[in-house]
């Protein structure tokens, strides 16, 4: 007689597997990227708001308005904008992530942020308020120490140091997000890779940098109009950039 009961379901290494996030992308070690390829990432980004320019022009606008309303409280609307900011800044990272796999775009996903990764995400802001203390304290004394003769050398490295400590606070958080939020990253190892990928492109990064500044000022021109359809591309842009490094 076989042992075997009828009524038993099928048992398989697959049912026992934990299913894999919706959000998740596999990331590997930052790629190196050329000048070309970071010039690229404008017209992609571009490319992708096609059928989807009212859903992220409109996530992008709330965005904008929930996070200078918070501003108006004092103290505790501070607080809550640095907070806030990581979770709004992952759903819009999620309405190009369907965009680009599922060829749909949902407002909702602006609040996704709100119930995946969430505690992560706000570690993250926690993160950068601690960076930004620890760089405030000791470039605040080293211009006490350095500054108080008020040579013009001291003044240059001084100014010098503040540019660099900007760049590497900039560096460390940029693909914070999205590594955390798509990639399922812990906050230390999303900003080692962030801060990886920015020093190992560092001249695509400068270059595509001063490009966007400048489209950013000639959109500001007409009332700042212009930013309406200039803002939709960079963040796709934004969103290309960290598949192109990071996505393997």
């Amino acid at each position: 007689m076989s042992d075997m009961n009828p009524y038993q379901q099928p048992q398989s290494d697959v049912a026992n597997a934990a299913p894999a996030s919706a959000n998740e992308f596999t990331i590997i070690a930052p790629r190196k990227i050329s000048v070309g390829d970071a010039m690229g990432w404008i017209g992609k980004g571009h490319g992708m708001l096609s059928g989807h320019w009212g859903v992220v022009l409109g996530a992008l606008v709330v965005t904008v308005l929930i996070t200078s309303a918070l501003q108006i409280i004092p103290l505790l609307g501070a607080i809550a904008q640095i907070l806030l900011t990581p979770l709004l800044y992952a759903g819009i990272v999620k309405i190009f992530h369907r965009i680009d796999t599922e060829n749909r775009s949902d407002f909702s996903d602006l609040f996704a942020g709100f119930s995946d990764r969430t505690n992560p995400l706000i570690m993250t802001a926690v993160a950068q308020f601690v960076v930004l203390l620890v760089a405030g304290v000791v470039l605040g004394g080293l211009f006490f120490l350095l500054g108080r003769d008020g040579s013009t050398a001291a003044i240059v490295v001084l100014g010098l140091l503040a540019t660099v400590a900007m760049f590497v606070f900039m560096f460390l958080f940029y693909f914070a997000v999205p590594l955390i939020f798509l990639g399922q990253k812990g906050v230390v190892d999303a900003m080692k890779l962030s801060l990886d990928a920015c020093l190992k492109n560092i001249i695509p990064f400068i270059v595509y940098t001063l490009v966007i500044s400048l489209i950013l000022v000639v959109a500001a021109i007409p009332l700042l109009l212009g930013w309406l359809f200039v803002m939709p591309i960079l963040a796709g842009a934004y969103y290309v950039s960290f598949k192109q490094l990071f996505v393997e």
